[in-house]
């Protein structure tokens, strides 16, 4: 379930009140700027092995809350809610995408490219994004933890015969129930979520290359 409601970036632990101009006003506040975030770069390129496996990394599917640069917040794990004054620096999906390709860069036996690159692969891989919010499982007075879920789907990049899936799901307990402490979390959360999909996908490449030869 959407609600339309926003959480406050300065007071993102509760809803904030209607406020309506005074009837003497004539032209309105502007609104602040929002704070644009970044998923931070936690992973450090490596060499690869003259054996790495190319892998074609396709953008996230989402559903529709995910499918822009919004914050999402959760007052109860069902509700949804954007937090205000606060935008991702990409839409998700595409902020989740070039996070993948990043985590992938760390590893000597793997190669993650974009189907932008135009470079041929033998195998892609797809994720879902099911979770990518911050909940506040213990209630608005309290730091909420970060929830990322996603879904893998592994195929064969010239016909898209199945190969495998894959589904991961990391949690991480912000510092403070503020909006740049839950996007550290979020990063966090991310970042191992990532790993896990990186690590399930070279068992996979592996098995499935040696079924071909």
């Amino acid at each position: 379930m959407i609600n339309s409601f926003r959480y406050s970036a300065s007071a993102i632990i509760g809803l904030s009140a209607a406020v309506f101009m005074s009837a003497c006003s004539i032209l309105p506040e502007p609104a602040p700027a929002d704070t644009i975030y970044r998923l931070p770069a936690m992973s450090e390129s490596v060499t690869n092995d003259l054996d790495a496996v190319v892998i074609r990394i396709d953008r996230p599917s989402a559903p529709i809350v995910f499918q822009n640069r919004d914050v999402v917040v959760s007052p109860d794990g069902q509700r949804l809610a954007s937090a205000s004054q606060a935008k991702w620096s990409e839409i998700t999906p595409i902020l989740v995408q070039n996070s993948f390709i990043e985590v992938l860069s760390a590893r000597p036996d793997i190669i993650g490219v974009l189907p932008s690159s135009g470079a041929r692969t033998d195998t892609r891989v797809q994720l879902s994004i099911k979770n990518f919010e911050a909940q506040f499982d213990q209630g608005p007075n309290s730091a909420p933890k970060a929830v990322v879920r996603y879904l893998a789907t592994f195929a064969d990049a010239s016909d898209r015969s199945f190969i495998g899936t894959f589904e991961t799901v990391k949690t991480q307990r912000a510092k403070a129930a503020t909006v740049s402490s839950i996007v550290e979390a979020i990063s966090i959360a991310n970042q191992e979520a990532l790993s896990d999909v990186a690590d399930w996908l070279a068992t996979e490449s592996r098995s499935y290359q040696e079924s071909k030869s």
